[in-house]
């Protein structure tokens, strides 16, 4: 087992993705997905640090952890694996089958390989990726803590994450730090586009799908 930071992540609304899409060219664009993720992950790579990945489906489990730091190990991680997941959520709304993700990073022991994810950050996160109602990676208390200790003091370290307050489905909401996707857009008209295309996957009127577009316009703005 290690110790550090997990993300999991699935598409909104690709349960019938097959209804819309002809399914080849949803295999065929998973199968794009993966290569595309697998290549960034290895591209990046650090000496200093430690990044698996796993998929089933739509799911996407990544892991990220920090050797050599002294304090904050796991503010770090979290911060890292958050830089990974933004180019993840920007390199899935420029493909041929925009997909809007949500999910959660949850920091902890765990372990991941192709076919097994487990832990106590596995868990976490797994039970927390569900909750939100909208198109947010949000970061769980017990990571939000560790984050929020490292941005104390370094609070230009914060890129490519947003402070927001999470609606959850208990109709709750939860402030923490959530990934942006467009993190990683190069001008303005950029944003805008990805952020169209973006919300254009929200397209049933069904009344809990409506409200999650309008909680995901919030957290756009």
């Amino acid at each position: 087992m290690r110790t550090g930071a997990v993300a999991l992540i699935d598409a909104l609304g690709f349960r019938g993705i097959w209804r819309r899409y002809d399914p080849n060219a949803v295999l065929t664009e998973l199968k794009a997905a993966k290569n595309q993720i697998e290549a960034h992950v290895h591209m990046n790579a650090q000496t200093y640090m430690d990044q698996q990945v796993a998929f089933l489906s739509d799911t996407i489990a990544v892991s990220t952890l920090v050797r050599e730091t002294e304090n904050h190990r796991l503010a770090w991680a979290v911060l890292y694996l958050g830089d990974v997941i933004a180019k993840v959520l920007d390199m899935r709304l420029r493909s041929n089958m925009p997909l809007a993700y949500r999910g959660a990073i949850a920091v902890g022991n765990y372990g991941v390989s192709p076919h097994f994810l487990i832990g106590e950050a596995i868990d976490e996160a797994a039970n927390a990726r569900d909750l939100a109602q909208g198109a947010f990676i949000w970061i769980t208390p017990g990571a939000r803590d560790e984050v929020a200790q490292l941005l104390k003091d370094k609070p230009e370290c914060a890129t490519g994450l947003v402070e927001f307050d999470v609606p959850l489905k208990s109709g709750d909401t939860f402030n923490t730090f959530t990934v942006s996707p467009i993190a990683k857009v190069r001008s303005a008209d950029d944003a805008h586009a990805l952020t169209r295309r973006l919300l254009e996957t929200f397209s049933s009127r069904r009344m809990d799908v409506a409200i999650k577009r309008q909680n995901t316009i919030r957290h756009m703005r």
